[in-house]
């Protein structure tokens, strides 16, 4: 916090003023919750312009307040007057200027003790969050489908995932791990038994492969179930 602020304050006399022969300002302030309270204490002497004195003694008080920042430190709070100066108003009032200057250090952010475990925990949270999601978004896909699919000749982009299949014949439900094999360019019912080492008869049992097509999708069973 580093600010100067100004005030501005109109005196009136009761009597019209000739000459401001001596002036000073003090000040008394307070700290009370997040402020700066106090006064502005202008005294000085003057001299009369009806009656033939030397001179007269004035006072006033000006009171004032200042908002304080709620995050400084209260011990390197300083505040001072910065400039003051007065003008004489229409000869029976005193205009008085005074810049206020308050200035403080401000504390240092606080980080609570357990925020990095709290992010880590978070963390944590949010990647069982995500496998939970990917596991319930898993299809169990019937092979029957599959060699549907593959009947309709679609174009696929290449894949070749590993599918778990539940066997319906199989009353323990135990699974049967396929894989599926998208033709390219080029490629024989031969060079594909050949690249799985798997049985050309197996091969075209699980799939209608009178015809290969680029894009065709060929199950392709593990080399334990072959």
């Amino acid at each position: 916090m580093n600010i100067s602020i100004p005030f501005e304050k109109i005196i009136p006399f009761k009597s019209n003023i000739a000459e401001i022969c001596s002036i000073s300002l003090e000040h008394d302030i307070s700290i009370n919750d997040n402020e700066l309270l106090g006064d502005f204490l202008v005294t000085g002497e003057y001299k009369n312009l009806d009656v033939n004195v030397d001179t007269q003694p004035f006072e006033y008080v000006v009171p004032f307040r200042v908002n304080l920042d709620e995050d400084i430190i209260i011990d390197t709070l300083n505040y001072d007057i910065e400039d003051f100066t007065y003008e004489i108003k229409n000869n029976d009032s005193l205009s008085v200027k005074i810049i206020f200057h308050v200035s403080a250090e401000k504390k240092e952010p606080t980080i609570p003790e357990n925020i990095f475990e709290r992010e880590t925990i978070d963390e944590e949270d949010r990647l069982n969050l995500i496998n939970e999601n990917q596991n319930e978004e898993k299809e169990t896909i019937n092979l029957d489908e599959i060699i549907e699919n593959n009947n309709n000749n679609e174009n696929n982009e290449h894949i070749e995932n590993n599918i778990n299949i539940i066997n319906s014949n199989n009353i323990k439900e135990d699974y049967i791990t396929y894989h599926i094999h998208v033709t390219k360019a080029n490629e024989t019912i031969d060079s594909i038994s050949n690249d799985y080492k798997i049985d050309k008869e197996k091969l075209m049992e699980l799939n209608d492969l009178t015809q290969i097509q680029i894009g065709d999708k060929i199950i392709i069973p593990d080399n334990d179930e072959s």
